[in-house]
């Protein structure tokens, strides 16, 4: 490719940034032999960081690859950049190497280990690979930094849902809530613990509330199930089923609910909820829509 010629051509130029040539000297019947200065550590940074801003510019045009290569490179020359670490660890993400951008994030937290962010999204990783004690370990350690992060509760709860540790799970959303009051993900989830708690009322509340904030299809369709399973007469939860699915059709499968942290119960109710004549058009149009 142009662009791997290109890059590597900008290699060469800014690596030589780094090795200045002061003198060559020829003797009669003798080879020829560069005297190398060794770059001094200001030099090495500098290159660092021009690699390292060349590799972001590949990974916004999605050279993922090449954005590696780079990035190692500059961590190599220049290990005690924070920044340079974060950076690889992304384009190790988007290359779905996670354990390969676990390290670079522990790389990143040694030379900071005061960023509370790289806790966060180190636990991000061990969550999406289902490491869920590593993963409540590394948000603790964020939060123990960003005391008044509302996601960083938000990412502890979801972990103690899967874990159906839903009382841990409550605490950590009322957290959430406690920062932001308008943080309807955290309201939303307290509804979806409490109706597998079997306490309705209280998901009832709670779904709605985080419908006033938002109008988003998740607290909409939880709303019109919690409200069915109720009273399976109500032609609100109708309504709202519909405009649900109309917003967002991937509700339409156990599936995605279940990405989205539905448990069993409100899973069940919703699939009764579909089997009602006024929602199996739409519940196949919804289906149908995202094949």
């Amino acid at each position: 490719m142009i662009l791997n010629k290109t890059v590597n051509t900008k290699i060469f130029i800014l690596l030589c940034l780094s090795f200045t040539i002061i003198e060559i000297t020829a003797n009669s019947g003798k080879a020829f032999f560069p005297t190398i200065n060794e770059p001094n550590t200001k030099e090495l940074k500098s290159t660092s960081i021009e690699i390292g801003k060349t590799a972001i510019q590949l990974l916004q045009l999605g050279e993922i690859e090449d954005a590696t290569n780079l990035l190692k490179l500059a961590t190599q020359i220049n290990p005690d950049e924070e920044i340079l670490w974060i950076k690889l660890s992304t384009a190790q993400i988007q290359s779905d190497k996670s354990q390969e951008a676990i390290k670079s994030l522990k790389n990143a937290i040694k030379v900071n280990p005061n960023n509370a962010s790289s806790y966060f999204t180190t636990a991000s990783i061990y969550m999406n690979t289902k490491d869920y004690k590593n993963a409540i370990k590394y948000i603790k350690k964020g939060l123990s930094i960003d005391k008044t992060n509302e996601r960083g509760y938000f990412q502890l709860g979801n972990i103690e849902i899967i874990l159906k540790n839903y009382d841990f799970a409550l605490i950590a959303f009322k957290k959430a809530i406690k920062i932001n009051p308008i943080f309807w993900q955290s309201i939303n989830n307290e509804g979806l613990i409490y109706f597998e708690l079997n306490e309705s009322i209280k998901a009832i509340e709670r779904f709605e509330v985080a419908l006033e904030i938002s109008n988003d299809a998740e607290p909409m369709l939880a709303l019109a199930i919690a409200l069915f399973s109720a009273d399976n007469k109500s032609n609100k939860s109708i309504n709202l089923g519909k405009e649900a699915l109309k917003l967002n059709p991937k509700y339409a499968s156990t599936e995605y609910q279940s990405k989205q942290l539905w448990g069993k119960k409100l899973q069940r109710a919703g699939t009764i909820f579909f089997k009602t004549k006024e929602m199996v058009k739409i519940v196949h149009e919804a289906k149908k829509n995202t094949q």
